[in-house]
Parts: structure tokens; C-alpha cells; sequence
């Protein structure tokens, strides 16, 4: 047995806005379920083995299969989709003073 951490990024802290994770083994036995705290999760798996991952939150899923070995590194990251961002946006002169109207061009890097 191999002790692993999963870790997810995008959640909240402590218990509050975390994700259930259930992990199933190559026969698709349900081996954990639980919930993440502070974004990770930690378990002891089977070394040479493959898993399921399937791990759902408020803001977005996901199913994946990894095997566990001696340099096993998990790091999951949620992707809000639809999910609406307000922000304020001010003058770089005058500081308060919102910008009403315009146009915003945003890509990625």
C-alpha cells in the first residue's frame, strides 16, 4: 500500500466548498469515497495498480484514470464553465472612478 495525496485547486478552504471524490479500482470496485478538505485528499492505494477518479463539486466534475507508483504526483484543478464574474474596473489616474462603458479584449496566454 502507497500512501498518495490528491490535490485539487479551484475549491474553497477547510470544509466549505469541497468536493466528493470516489475512486474505483481496475474491476470498478468503489475503494474510497470521501470528501477533499483544504483541496486534498489523502488515502492508501495499492502500489502497481490503476484507478478511477471521479470527482464531483460545485463548480465542475471530473473522471479520470491514473496508476499508482513510486512517483505518483495528482494535481487536479476544476474548471468553472458558465459560471458569471463580476469585477469592478477603474481609472488608472483616478482611483474609485469606474470605467461605465468600453471594450474589454481578453485572451489567454
Amino acid at each position: 500500500m502507497k500512501k498518495i495525496i490528491i490535490k485539487f485547486y479551484g475549491l474553497g478552504y477547510n470544509d466549505i466548498n469541497q468536493a466528493e471524490v470516489l475512486i474505483y479500482d481496475k474491476n470498478n470496485n468503489l475503494v474510497f469515497k470521501g470528501f477533499t478538505y483544504n483541496n486534498e485528499i489523502e488515502l492508501c492505494l495499492k502500489e502497481n495498480e490503476i484507478y478511477s477518479l471521479v470527482s464531483n463539486s460545485n463548480i465542475g466534475n471530473i473522471r479520470r484514470v491514473f496508476y499508482v507508483n513510486d512517483n505518483l504526483f495528482l494535481y487536479y484543478s476544476f474548471v468553472a464553465l458558465n459560471l458569471p464574474i463580476t469585477f469592478l474596473l477603474t481609472d488608472y489616474y483616478y482611483d474609485n472612478l469606474p470605467i461605465e462603458r468600453g471594450e474589454l479584449l481578453l485572451w489567454q496566454k
